[in-house]
């Protein structure tokens, strides 16, 4: 690719916002020639190519749309839509992304769960994978053909306490997390078998545990009390075992995963390539955002990279580092949305620059989601979609 500094790229093509309320976005797919965008009445997917409506799944009966699976692998995707009233009546159906058909159902009662209920902690009970539909229920996941709806598995022995799952790999990682005593598992995603399971760090006590990354798996752990300190654990794919730990706050900055408005549900600003973890980082001196890469096997930094604003999204693309950042003017610093919308491709063994964009447009740096395909199209996927706000915008970058 030639590298080409500050090129202005317009949007393609956008989605014009709807009128009234409730057109906030769950989560969003890109599959196929489709970006599907979930909101509280159903999926709606558009055409790459054109922005163009291409159907509409609305959830049955008055149950919002939830949350949604990460991703839709093999062109099926999970939908959860649970009663705003009874939360054990909640029901995950698998939508074919090619033309919105409902597969299969299955109901559950996701009320007597440990954790509270939000989008955020529904979204980590959700997972397709490799041929199958992973649903975390009291502890105990259960799988689910993705194409047909059957069941997958045998009965898997529950993880007592407040328990996540998350793709990792072509399988399933479960974490649990009971009276501050960690657990984490690796289940075959084909046949439910026990891969490995661990218990990272015994005898530390931790209020809150977070995937914040799959493969490999990154958990964020905050401490129970001073002997136990808050940090990103990175545990190996093949055994568990924890091969880095990073503060939270350290030399390097405070880790900005948090809070939960970065994006939509189970969005984080962290993503891995080769053999570094890349997060955002802020150090208390600088009002702009650091990209940090951490080497993976835990000894230490391997490159920084430094953004004029906010970093609003992180992603893997290949071999590099893609960074959405909002540069606010520092006369305008607080002042409200505007600002310039960079995209930095970084490469992704040394954080140098390759090509930079600029996007115009500042909904294009505002909370949401961020695709980015093979061809260079990138797609925002708006958390908001009423009136003037875009829901779907398209760029392309190169």
């Amino acid at each position: 690719m030639r590298k080409r500094r500050f090129s202005k790229v317009r949007s393609s093509w956008e989605v014009p916002g709807g009128p009234g309320k409730h057109h906030d976005a769950v989560g969003s797919w890109l599959t196929e020639n489709r970006l599907v965008r979930g909101r509280p009445d159903g999926l709606h997917a558009y055409d790459m190519r054109t922005g163009g409506h291409r159907w509409s799944w609305i959830a049955p009966g008055t149950r919002p749309l939830v949350a949604m699976s990460r991703i839709a692998p093999d062109g099926v995707g999970l939908a959860l839509h649970i009663g705003e009233e009874d939360p054990a009546d909640g029901i995950v159906t698998a939508v074919r992304t090619r033309d919105g058909a409902a597969l299969w159902s299955v109901q559950h009662d996701f009320g007597a769960e440990p954790w509270r209920y939000t989008s955020e902690n529904a979204v980590r009970s959700l997972v397709a994978v490799r041929e199958r539909a992973v649903v975390l229920v009291k502890g105990v996941p259960r799988a689910y053909g993705l194409g047909e709806g059957k069941t997958a598995w045998p009965a898997v022995r529950r993880l007592p306490g407040e328990g996540q799952i998350v793709a990792c790999g072509s399988d399933v990682v479960q974490t649990a997390l009971a009276d501050g005593q960690l657990t984490a598992r690796r289940l075959d995603a084909a046949e439910g078998t026990v891969r490995w399971e661990v218990r990272p760090l015994p005898g530390r006590s931790f209020s809150e545990v977070v995937p914040v990354h799959g493969a490999p798996l990154v958990l964020v752990a905050r401490g129970n009390g001073p002997r136990t300190p808050d940090e990103m654990l990175v545990l190996a794919s093949g055994s568990g075992q924890v091969t880095a730990r990073i503060p939270l706050d350290g030399p390097h900055g405070d880790l900005a995963l948090f809070p939960y408005d970065y994006g939509l549900a189970d969005d984080r600003p962290v993503t891995a390539v080769a053999d570094v973890l890349v997060a955002r980082t802020r150090l208390w001196s600088i009002s702009a955002d650091h990209l940090t890469a951490f080497a993976l096997d835990g000894e230490g930094i391997r490159w920084t990279w430094r953004s004029k604003g906010t970093v609003v999204g992180v992603f893997r693309h290949d071999t590099d580092v893609v960074a959405v950042s909002k540069y606010v003017a520092p006369d305008d610093a607080g002042s409200g949305p505007d600002g310039t919308v960079h995209v930095h491709l970084l490469e992704g063994s040394t954080g140098a620059v390759r090509a930079v964009r600029r996007l115009r447009g500042y909904q294009a740096g505002m909370r949401g989601r961020y695709h980015l395909d093979r061809e260079g199209h990138l797609f925002h996927t708006s958390h908001e979609g009423h009136h003037l706000w875009s829901p779907v915008q398209m760029f392309r970058l190169w």
